[in-house]
């Protein structure tokens, strides 16, 4: 029987023993280094966001401070650092259609919408409205109040649920998912709102926050303008900033009723 030798057989097991322990080292190395260079990156990336983000923004600033002079057109951004300036832009582009849609308005908060041509008011809307609501709850309420030329005034109240004792109600229809604008209506007016020889319509959020959309067969009067800024890094991160500027808005003090 051939003799296996003692020595070589310990320095096979050390050998082995060192390769694993080099495998080891080297993997934890890799993966150290894996992560500082992913770390790297992120960082690099969100610096990049931040700095995109920021000269959107500050475009949109210098759109505002140019509206502000009397100046409506298209403008670029300023010579910023980091930023392509041939892949960015501003655009300010009025907000007209046959669909408009507020922002989520909060309780005893109103909406100016306007029926004619700001500010000379010199040619009245007239046509049919349809107004839809959506709520954080299952009971909005909401009252309308009609500016017109001869600055009378016509109020109604759309209350579905009954809270409010008028007679000049108007009764909603509930509907099922009724899209306008990218956002699902759960109220719908039964009948369309009649509107002409009036200026404005002052809309009331009475009981909870209330997003209200209104469209009609023909366009309405121009409601304010949209600035749009696009911003490109030169490491190619884009960053788009919207910003709808309203005409003016006339103070939730006036023209509130107490019921």
């Amino acid at each position: 029987m051939k003799k296996i030798n003692k020595k070589n057989h310990q320095s096979g097991q050390v050998l082995l023993l060192v390769v694993m322990l080099l495998a080891t080292v080297l993997t934890i190395s890799l993966t150290a280094t894996l992560r500082s260079t992913s770390e790297t990156q992120i960082t690099k990336l969100e610096e990049e966001n931040q700095k995109a983000l920021a000269a959107a923004e500050a475009a949109i600033e210098k759109v505002l401070q140019s509206k502000q002079g009397g100046n409506f057109s298209t403008i670029g951004l300023s010579d910023l650092s980091g930023i392509d300036l041939s892949q960015s832009s501003v655009t300010i582009s009025n907000q007209q259609g046959n669909t408009f849609i507020t922002p989520l308005l909060k309780k005893d908060e109103q909406y100016t919408f306007y029926l004619n041509n700001y500010p000379d008011f010199n040619s009245p809307w007239t046509g049919n409205l349809n107004i839809y609501l959506k709520t954080e709850t299952n009971c909005p309420a909401l009252e309308l109040t009609q500016i017109r030329n001869n600055n009378s005034l016509v109020r109604n109240i759309i209350d579905p649920c009954n809270q409010i004792t008028n007679p000049n109600n108007l009764k909603l229809l509930t509907t099922t998912g009724d899209s306008l604008g990218g956002f699902n209506f759960a109220y719908k007016l039964s009948s369309n709102l009649s509107i002409s020889d009036s200026k404005l319509l002052i809309v009331r959020v009475l009981f909870s926050p209330t997003r209200i959309g209104f469209t009609s067969s023909s366009n309405f009067p121009l409601q304010g303008s949209t600035i749009t800024s696009t911003a490109k890094s030169t490491a190619g991160v884009v960053k788009k900033v919207q910003l709808f500027q309203s005409y003016p808005q006339i103070p939730a003090d006036f023209f509130v009723t107490s019921f």
